[in-house]
């Protein structure tokens, strides 16, 4: 019954409930000390953790669960844990872990009949490990086969879905985009009819990255605004706040039991001696264990309490870190804006005054006339130079029209260079946004852009921009050289810095998809 309540949560995709069932109906398996009942409880516990994001919390469990198994002398269950684990460890690129993991699993199920959907689970993971980290194209490509085989042999919904994601990567990994849109569009009405959430946002994220390896930016960026919109209404603060309770909570009753039995023997040894001792070594007894108790609650108590002591602390710093990245940030603004000024109205007079001094003079010869000239052409060009530094530090249509004319106008300056085609969709809005929401949108794509010219050998880039009275949404797709994104985190350069730095500052999240050879998207949401 409680597996069965956890189930109806899972398909709702409120995890955190799936996961309290789960421990409750662990705890009912370690009540009845039933061997099969605990492994698959524990088992359901670790699938709970994955589907949370908590991935080395649900590899300790698998673990758990394939000794229960081995020790019950279960194969169903040992095969389920080898393939999860084996799953984990591809996760975290642990190739001869996973892939000692999956074999095991392979052999166990030859052992067997039948199993279809298990089968076609195992060599969707191993077609992976085997393709993506091996790099063993043909072995790879049999693995998805077999899976898409077994997943219809097994008419299971959920399996289906799965080995059409597998088989829906690979073609877009091999250049073939359209076919692996076919396969991915079938997954996600395969998870749709099962109403499986987790199923759902993981189809409409590889869609999304399809779509853009076949130069459909818009579709891929609704299909990557679906999923960060489920995704956001599943994994919500009060859904870690409810994790951490039912995981504290399990550990506390159990323990709680221990204690009791533990206590319940000690009381059987106590009416052994009871005849045996005087009362005042009785009243010693009970004082003692008493304190104990005490003890033991005083510091469960203190370590509580230290707990929530440290959260509100890191919240605190979390708080004072975002206020002095904005601090910096506008002071950086508001000197930009005071330079561009002083370039403006006091050295741009000046030349002008210079100009206009040399326009006055009227008694020379043939060669002063030549070097008046030239010195007119200096000054002239100056004065270009002046105002193009002062529009780059702060541009005028940005603060007096908005940030629609002033992407407008960033445009077609880049475009007039030919060093490559910029297009822009905007979804107008009458509404306008605040100044410092303006100027941020406008940095980040001034960086997102410097970086795309200096690094990507881009020559056409695509941005759009649409904005409610909640969100912004901004996604901007180079044709480019690609790159690896996990180099990101230990770029030496600022341009990234600056952009995760003026997102975080606004409430924002950022989302960069590129490989080597197939171009960069950046899809980023902004809160207003």
């Amino acid at each position: 019954m409680l597996i069965d309540s956890a189930n109806n949560y899972f398909k709702k995709g409120n995890y955190a409930s799936y996961l309290k069932y789960e421990m409750d109906a662990l705890k009912e398996a370690d009540r009845l000390n039933d061997c099969n009942k605990r492994c698959f409880a524990t088992l359901k516990v670790a699938a709970a953790h994955y589907y949370l994001l908590q991935r080395p919390i649900a590899l300790q469990w698998m673990h758990n669960a394939r000794k229960l198994a081995i020790s019950c002398n279960i194969d169903s269950f040992r095969w389920t844990a080898d393939r999860q684990i084996g799953a984990i460890y591809f996760e975290t690129s642990k190739d001869d872990s996973s892939m000692m993991y999956l074999k095991e699993a392979e052999s166990l199920l030859n052992k067997t009949d039948g199993n279809y959907a298990e089968r076609s689970y195992l060599y969707s993971i191993m077609g992976e490990t085997v393709y993506r980290h091996l790099h063993k194209k043909t072995e790879g490509k049999k693995c998805y086969d077999l899976a898409i085989k077994y997943g219809e042999l097994s008419g299971d919904t959920v399996r289906m879905a799965f080995a059409n994601i597998k088989q829906g990567s690979y073609y877009n990994s091999e250049n073939d985009c359209r076919q692996a849109i076919i396969y991915l569009k079938r997954a996600l009405s395969l998870y749709t009819a099962a109403h499986l959430p987790e199923g759902i946002m993981y189809a409409q994220n590889m869609l999304g990255w399809a779509y853009g390896s076949c130069g459909m930016a818009k579709e891929s960026f609704e299909a990557m605004l679906k999923q960060k919109v489920l995704r956001d209404s599943i994994f919500r603060d009060e859904t870690a706040r409810q994790t951490a309770e039912y995981e504290t909570l399990y550990k506390t009753e159990k323990k709680e039991k221990e204690n009791l039995l533990l206590a319940k023997d000690n009381a059987q040894k106590q009416l052994r001696i009871v005849h045996e001792v005087k009362a005042k070594q009785q009243i010693i007894i009970i004082f003692i264990a008493g304190l104990i108790i005490l003890t033991i609650t005083f510091l469960l108590l203190y370590y509580r309490y230290k707990q929530k002591k440290k959260e509100e602390l890191d919240e605190r710093l979390a708080i004072q870190q975002k206020l002095r990245f904005k601090a910096v940030l506008e002071a950086e603004e508001k000197e930009r804006v005071r330079i561009a000024r002083e370039l403006h109205d006091s050295l741009g007079q000046m030349l002008s005054a210079a100009k206009m001094n040399m326009n006055a003079m009227d008694s020379y010869n043939e060669e002063d006339a030549k070097l008046i000239e030239n010195a007119k052409k200096l000054v002239d060009d100056s004065v270009r130079e002046v105002r193009t530094i002062s529009h780059n530090l702060m541009p005028v249509s940005l603060t007096e029209k908005g940030i629609i004319t002033a992407l407008n106008e960033l445009v077609i300056k880049i475009n007039d260079t030919g060093l490559l085609q910029v297009d822009l969709i905007i979804n107008e809005s009458e509404e306008r946004l605040n100044s410092s929401v303006e100027i941020a949108i406008y940095r980040i794509v001034q960086e997102v852009i410097n970086n795309m010219i200096k690094h990507s050998k881009a020559n056409k880039v695509e941005i759009l921009l649409d904005y409610n009275s909640d969100k912004i949404y901004l996604s901007i797709k180079d044709n480019g050289v690609g790159f690896d994104t996990t180099k990101i985190e230990h770029s030496s350069g600022i341009g990234w810095k600056n952009i995760f730095s003026r997102v975080y500052m606004m409430n924002g999240d950022v989302q960069v998809n590129s490989q080597p050879g197939r171009g960069t998207l950046v899809n980023i949401e902004l809160t207003k």
